[in-house]
């Protein structure tokens, strides 16, 4: 692509012609501090220790949802590494209130799965109909209770 802009040729044109007229009118030279080259510099982001050690406390104190330090890593504008680097008290501390959080969720979410297989085993049954697990995952809002053992495990208590 660079060869193409710097010669002002198509690419198809690159490509299939077999010679290419030379004219040093048409094709000026470009500078080379105006090429630009990917692997020269990276992008360096300057680290405030302070401000950033603040925002991460204020993660960790928050009374809203805790999110994972890849969240927090990219709304801060840091890669998680570096906060790891320079804060791994504070990022494990964060990272330990997360898998907490989404083990209660986990853990609610369960039992919101077997009473809901409570009640659609009392309907079934209301109607007459064996209480199977095709005939209530027809019922629940979410089928895949069911992979859950706790929750195959309320069904079969239901049932006797």
């Amino acid at each position: 692509m660079k060869i193409c802009f710097t010669l002002q040729v198509s690419v198809l044109d690159f490509l299939t012609q077999e010679t290419l007229k030379e004219n040093s009118s048409q094709f000026p030279a470009t500078p080379r501090n105006q090429v630009k080259d990917s692997s020269t510099k990276k992008l360096e982001v300057k680290f405030d220790s302070d401000r950033t050690k603040q925002l991460l406390e204020n993660v960790l104190q928050a009374n809203e949802q805790p999110l994972p330090m890849t969240a927090v890593a990219k709304r801060l504008g840091y890669a998680k590494r570096v906060l790891y680097r320079h804060f791994p008290k504070l990022c494990r501390a964060i990272s330990a209130e997360y898998v907490k959080y989404m083990k209660e969720s986990r853990i609610k979410r369960i039992e919101h799965c077997c009473e809901e297989v409570k009640q659609a085993v009392s309907q079934v049954h209301t109607e007459g109909i064996y209480p199977s697990e095709a005939a209530i995952s027809r019922l629940l809002a979410k089928p895949g209770c069911f992979r859950d053992k706790k929750v195959r495990a309320a069904l079969r208590a239901v049932r006797r």
